[in-house]
């Protein structure tokens, strides 16, 4: 009797359409129930279901939708009767329907499943795995990963690398060439990336890190003896002088300094410098714009200067970190655009006794306004710039609506600086 069943229902191209909405219904319900709309059933397809109704096209297409009680019903008085809808819809799909909360349930039983038997072969990463098992909202990419069996072919080579940390400095790409034969695999815009450096957090405070800034991210796998790229991350400087480790003046900015040279210093360098000071007074400039910093160093030539070349790295911020040690005042000028005022916000938060802004109020401001319009995305970046003193200037920018940029404020920039070299 379900066999002839399947052939009538096969037959119809009215219930090939209508079945699978029926078994969207009973998954989403757990039961039979509810009702499903045939709206865009062509005639066909319609006459064939209002024909195993009883009831007229129009009527049907009037109701618009059909019930999953009523359709068993209606099974019950045909010759088909004894058979249920959801025996079949399950025998018709050949397979057993199950609800969206039975699918849910066996998917995290196989998930508990597949981590403790991680957890039994990789026992390096035991408490790590223990922590997923709680379901920190910063563990939910993980679960995706181990959805799309991605995650199974990286525990082994997640399990090496925590079995292999350095006692000693080593470089990421040289420590990932020895621990997987790719120096790229724990790039951080891998996966596998990403997970070495949520376990590592894990490891070091307990709880892992969903997302992290870069400089968060270096200061981490520097307190693992893993060094990020130390040459390329760099900073550049004039008229600042340097301590070495044993409390000399490092020759090189020594030298640098007398003759007013400009130095580019890498990360790797700073790693060595125990304090630095400018060569003159108590006082730096910062800037990020190395035309503009070019342009001020041929105007003042002795001015203890700092160009970041855009946004900080990591460098520049170890570099501002020394300087503020000594108890240097920083002096920041950017651009005066969204962009800029972050950044400016951002130093505020990070040395807020120590950083002062440099020609970035609202008089600067209209004196280097710009025919560049800002659309609503890049002025939606302002929202969260709470400090008091960036405010007037944050108001002024919402309203104009127009970028302002260094290279109109060169001049009063150059005479800041001439006239602090006199009262230094």
């Amino acid at each position: 009797m379900l066999n002839e069943a399947l052939r009538y229902f096969r037959e119809k191209s009215g219930f090939g359409r209508l079945f699978p909405l029926f078994r969207k219904k009973i998954e989403s319900l757990g039961r039979v129930g509810g009702t499903v709309t045939i709206m865009g059933f062509n005639d066909t397809e319609v006459e064939e279901i209002a024909l195993f109704f009883g009831v007229s096209k129009a009527k049907l297409l009037e109701k618009g939708k059909v019930s999953l009680p009523d359709f068993e019903k209606k099974l019950e008085k045909t010759r088909f009767a004894g058979i249920g809808a959801r025996e079949l819809l399950e025998a018709y799909f050949g397979e057993k329907i199950i609800s969206k909360r039975e699918q849910q349930a066996q998917k995290r039983e196989a998930e508990e499943q597949a981590l403790v038997y991680w957890k039994n072969q990789y026992p390096g990463l035991d408490f790590w795995l223990d922590y997923v098992q709680e379901r920190h909202p910063d563990t939910y990419w993980i679960y995706r990963l181990l959805e799309s069996e991605q995650l199974a072919a990286m525990m082994p080579v997640l399990h090496e690398a925590v079995q292999s940390l350095p006692d000693e400095p080593l470089r990421l790409p040289v420590f990932s060439q020895k621990i997987s034969g790719d120096p790229h695999a724990f790039d951080l815009h891998h996966d596998l990336g990403k997970l070495f450096i949520h376990f590592l957090q894990v490891k070091r405070s307990g709880q892992g890190m969903a997302t992290g800034g870069s400089e968060d991210i270096t200061a981490l796998l520097e307190s693992f003896y893993i060094l990020r790229d130390d040459i390329t991350n760099d900073v550049t400087v004039a008229n600042l002088l340097a301590e070495n480790e044993v409390g000399s003046i490092h020759p090189l900015w020594q030298a640098a300094a007398t003759y007013h040279s400009v130095l580019n210093i890498p990360l790797r360098e700073l790693q060595h410098v125990s304090a630095v000071r400018p060569a003159s007074s108590k006082r730096v400039w910062i800037v990020e714009n190395s035309g503009v910093y070019s342009s001020l160093l041929d105007a003042v030539l002795d001015a203890p200067l700092i160009c970041t070349h855009g946004q900080f790295k990591l460098a520049a911020l170890r570099l501002m970190d020394k300087l503020v040690e000594e108890g240097v005042s920083l002096y920041y000028a950017g651009d005066i655009d969204p962009e800029g005022i972050t950044m400016a916000n951002r130093l505020l938060e990070r040395y807020p006794r120590h950083v002062h802004f440099w020609r970035m109020d609202v008089a600067s401001y209209r004196q280097s306004l710009s025919a560049n319009r800002l659309d609503e995305e890049r002025l939606a970046k302002l929202a969260n710039m709470g400090h008091e003193a960036l405010q007037p200037v944050v108001a002024e920018m919402k309203a104009t609506k127009k970028a302002g940029y260094q290279e109109g404020l060169l001049p009063v920039l150059v005479d800041d600086l001439k006239k602090h070299r006199k009262i230094k």
